[in-house]
This record gives C-alpha cells, sequence and structure tokens, in this order.
C-alpha cells in the first residue's frame, strides 16, 4: 500500500484485442497492482488507438507493464512469418511500441511479462524465436497449469529478475514463442535449463517470461515483480 500522504502510483497497462470486438486483459495483472495499492490506466491498441494519446498517457503515469497475449509480429523484429505466429496484431505493436520508447525516454520503470518481454527485446533491436516446439524446445506452452510453477529457471545472482524471482527456483510457463537476441539494449539474466531465455533487463527495465499474475494469492512469487515495478 502506498504511505498515507503520499502520491498514488498510477500504472499504464497495456490491453489487447481478443476476441475483435474487445479490449482484453487478463485480471491478475489489475489485481496485483491493486493489492498494491496502485491504480491502472488502460492503454489500449489496434485500429483507431492514437499512439499520441499513448505516449502522453505514458508520460503521465508512473510505469509502464506491457502485458500477456497474442504474438508479436516478425515485422517488428525484421523477420519474414514462418507460418507458426499465432494471432499477429501489428496495431498493438505499434502503439506497444511507442509506449516503450516513451517510457524510456522519461526514465520510467517498464515490466513486460510473457508476450511482454518478447515485445521489449524486439522493439529494442531483439529477435524471438518463433515456436518453440519447432526449434527443439518443449514444455514451455503449460497452459493447463498456469497457476502452477513448472519448470526450473537459472538466474543471475543480483540481478533485477533474481530479486522478483524471491528465492524461488521454479516458473510457471505458457509460451510458445521466445527472447531469440534480446538486441544491444537488454541483457539476458534468467534462463530455463533448456537455455530458452527467461528474462531480460536494463536499468529500469525487466521482461520476465512466467506469469507471476496467474498464481495464486497464497503463492510468494505473485508481487515482487509488481513491487519492482512499482519502486521509485
Amino acid at each position: 500500500m502506498s504511505p498515507a500522504g503520499a502520491a498514488v502510483p498510477v500504472v499504464a497497462v497495456t490491453l489487447g484485442r481478443s476476441p475483435a470486438a474487445r479490449f482484453s486483459v487478463h485480471r491478475g495483472y489489475v489485481e496485483a497492482l491493486w493489492d498494491l495499492g496502485a491504480q491502472v490506466a488502460l492503454l489500449p491498441a489496434g485500429p483507431g488507438a492514437d499512439v499520441d494519446h499513448a505516449v502522453d498517457l505514458v508520460r503521465s503515469c508512473t510505469a509502464l507493464l506491457v502485458t500477456g497475449g497474442s504474438d508479436v509480429d516478425p515485422s517488428l523484429y525484421g523477420a519474414e512469418p514462418t507460418g507458426l505466429e499465432k494471432g499477429c496484431d501489428p496495431e498493438r505493436d505499434r502503439v506497444e511500441a511507442a509506449a516503450l520508447h516513451a517510457a524510456l525516454d522519461t526514465g520510467k520503470r517498464v515490466l513486460g511479462i510473457c508476450r511482454g518481454i518478447q515485445l521489449l527485446a524486439a522493439a529494442m533491436g531483439g529477435t524471438l524465436v518463433a515456436d518453440l516446439p519447432t526449434a527443439g524446445f518443449s514444455g514451455h506452452d503449460d497452459e493447463e497449469r498456469e497457476d502452477q510453477r513448472v519448470h526450473g529457471v537459472k538466474v543471475e545472482a543480483r540481478s533485477q529478475a533474481d530479486a522478483v524471482l524471491a528465492g524461488a527456483s521454479e516458473v510457471n510457463s505458457i509460451h510458445h514463442q521466445a527472447v531469440a537476441d534480446c538486441g544491444p539494449r537488454l541483457r539476458v539474466s534468467a534462463w530455463a535449463p533448456d537455455g530458452v531465455i527467461e528474462a531480460v533487463e536494463a536499468d529500469r527495465v525487466l521482461g520476465i517470461q512466467w506469469h507471476p499474475e496467474r498464481l495464486p494469492r497464497s503463492d510468494a512469487g505473485r508481487l515482487p515483480p509488481f513491487e519492482w515495478l512499482l519502486a521509485p
């Protein structure tokens, strides 16, 4: 909770479009921020979403949360479609990339989760693995156990990723794409046992591949990523 008399933090939270007639976001993101005393400003995407409005909104907020959802379009990182991408939304990519750069330019904290880590990498000069099973990596898309820790994670000591893992050695996992190359502005700070990238970071920027928002309230790892986002 925010201390008495302190300004209430406001986090810009990105939205997907699924189904197409609706904006969408997993409620766990919002509930975690509310549990920490923050308010939420919804950042829509898609046709009709004004990039200038998105940039202005991010500049007026405390921090930016780039949420999960459909795949990042390969055009954002200069690749050709493989046919294995799912639900790409280039308009969402466009709005979120602009929001990201507005946050970076103004020194605000940015947290990217699942699709969010991939958007961070793609928009900051990196590339993605189009489909992990095809690339030889299995066991990462386990939505049936979305609230359970299903595989191990190795983390760089004293990194931001280390802090938000809060001592955990396993994570939940719901993704078929991943960061291949994080680009020149980010560094990798956590990996799955098979080498799949689980976290990237830079100063005041953190991307994680797992889903803390889907962990149960009883799990001590649910809130630390959002606490990191709200830190000064």
